[in-house]
């Protein structure tokens, strides 16, 4: 297998494999791979029809996705041949739960490590959407509070003409809420780079406007049947802007055959954590590091 480097352009050859991939994980899509793609020095080999990815944990070890295209009994002899003449280990990264236990069948020896921190939250499209139930009522008070306060308000669909207020205030943003974590960091850097190259990601998304000032906006992209929201930041002080967004989200873009909303994972902060389950998720998309 010959690797190579995931690039901008590499989206258009990446993105056929993540649209048959089932797994409903943000890992197996542009967003997830691409865009975090220099924080984890990330290749990729297309080999008899299947795709490989591997990529550079944050603990320095070298792992691989699990291959998509194909059925794991005819592309794991691949990477064991790989890893036999490159001196790596056989690790592989955001497994499913079900990819998991296909794996164990060859490999029952395998160690198997539960990543709950970077698991993905999974939401039914008609719950956040609506905000129905007695479940959410602190949601929709939250949303009653930002009518009450902000008169004026719009979503924009976000486009070459405002892209460039969009920018202005994710710096502004990023000045209030500095952080310099490792995550924070890549996170940051990727979506600069979105920003500057748009049309290349194919993201789409909308913008949430007070008084015609930008206060926050979203990110998306559709793979199977999950709407992924792979970026969205708000203004904190103001209140209920952050369920707008999310509720904005699933009416607006999580429609046909889009099901589910993946909101992603929370990276072990506990004050994200609590904010997502919150939001009562379909269920935790678990994922796996397995080490043959």
């Amino acid at each position: 297998m010959n690797f190579k480097k995931i690039t901008l352009e590499s989206a258009d050859e990446l993105r056929p494999y993540f649209e048959n991939c089932r797994n409903r994980l943000c890992d197996f899509s542009i967003g997830g791979t691409v865009m975090w793609r220099n924080a984890f020095d990330m290749y990729y080999s297309v080999c008899d029809g299947a795709l490989y990815m591997k990529m550079r944990l944050q603990d320095g070890r070298t792992a691989f996705t699990y291959p998509l295209g194909k059925k794991f009994a005819k592309t794991h002899g691949n990477l064991l041949e790989y890893c036999a003449s490159s001196g790596e280990k056989l690790i592989f990264t955001s497994v499913s739960n079900e990819e998991k236990n296909e794996i164990l069948r060859f490999f029952p020896n395998a160690d198997v490590v539960f990543e709950r921190d970077f698991s993905d939250y999974i939401y039914l499209r008609e719950d956040l959407s609506s905000f129905s139930g007695k479940r959410y009522s602190g949601q929709r008070n939250h949303i009653n509070r930002f009518l009450a306060e902000n008169l004026v308000w719009s979503f924009d669909e976000i486009g070459k003409d405002n892209l460039p207020q969009i920018k202005e205030f994710f710096e502004k943003y990023n000045a209030l809420t500095h952080k310099e974590s490792f995550t924070a960091n890549a996170e940051r850097n990727g979506v600069r780079e979105v920003l500057d190259n748009f049309e290349a990601y194919g993201f789409f998304g909308e913008a949430l406007r007070v008084d015609d000032k930008i206060i926050g906006f979203f990110l998306c992209e559709a793979v199977f049947d999950t709407l992924i929201v792979h970026v969205e930041k708000c203004d904190r002080n103001i209140n209920g802007a952050y369920q707008m967004l999310a509720k904005e989200e699933a009416a607006k873009y999580c429609t046909g055959e889009l099901k589910y909303v993946n909101r992603e994972d929370d990276s072990g902060d506990e004050g994200l954590r609590k904010s997502k389950l919150s939001y009562h998720p379909f269920c935790i998309a678990e994922k796996y590091t397995v080490t043959v």
